[in-house]
């Protein structure tokens, strides 16, 4: 891993944590409801991550569904599907489909923060011009949830993800999401993360309970 790739990806993060942080305390104080956490929370996520890839002239569009269920206090399960496509433009796409599930444990003992790490493990599709692929999946990762203000919370993480039999289907990720609770059910969610390949992803979409 290039550390000085990791050092650009943190400073990054931070400041998008402050931005986040900064942009909340300005809004309304008042909460929306008694659980801004979404560690713990039965709730649905749907984003979309516009990846910049290094040393090409095209780019990645990703797309996740997942669902979060509480398994136990301080234990949550998480099912999620993701599509991605590069290459559109190009002269030729490559199509990934990635089913997964994880578990997530994490902390409240702390004023600080929620910190909590996660394991998961899924199978992944990989169409290109010509060629098909796939491969079994694993992932691990630690963050910690951060209240910056009463509607709102920023997540630092690292993640390591890994498709043995992909070329190049293993890397490192660090990033930083926010969530910005609008009511009792709905949240808008926006992250940025790089990752040891210098590739950079920039994250929007909503959380909504159910």
């Amino acid at each position: 891993m290039n550390t000085s790739h990791s050092i650009k990806t943190m400073f990054l993060a931070s400041a998008l944590a402050f931005g986040l942080g900064v942009a909340a305390r300005a809004d309304d104080s008042t909460p929306v409801t008694s659980n801004l956490s979404l560690l713990g929370q039965v709730y649905g996520t749907v984003t979309y991550d516009y990846v910049d890839l290094d040393g090409g002239s095209t780019h990645a569009d990703s797309y996740t569904l997942s669902s979060n269920q509480p398994l136990a206090f301080g234990l949550d399960g998480i099912l999620g599907y993701n599509f991605t496509q590069w290459g559109a433009g190009g002269g030729g796409r490559v199509n990934q489909n990635t089913l997964s599930g994880a578990i997530r444990a994490f902390s409240t003992a702390y004023n600080w923060g929620k910190p909590y790490a996660e394991a998961g493990v899924g199978y992944t599709w990989v169409r290109a011009p010509g060629a098909k692929d796939n491969s079994f999946v694993w992932e691990v990762a630690v963050g910690a949830e951060l209240q910056v203000a009463p509607r709102a919370t920023v997540t630092p993480f690292v993640q390591y993800t890994d498709a043995p039999d992909l070329a190049g289907g293993n890397k490192w990720n660090f990033g930083v999401k926010g969530n910005y609770w609008i009511d009792s059910q709905w949240a808008i969610t926006a992250g940025l993360a790089r990752d040891d390949h210098q590739n950079t992803s920039f994250t929007v979409g909503t959380n909504f309970r159910y």
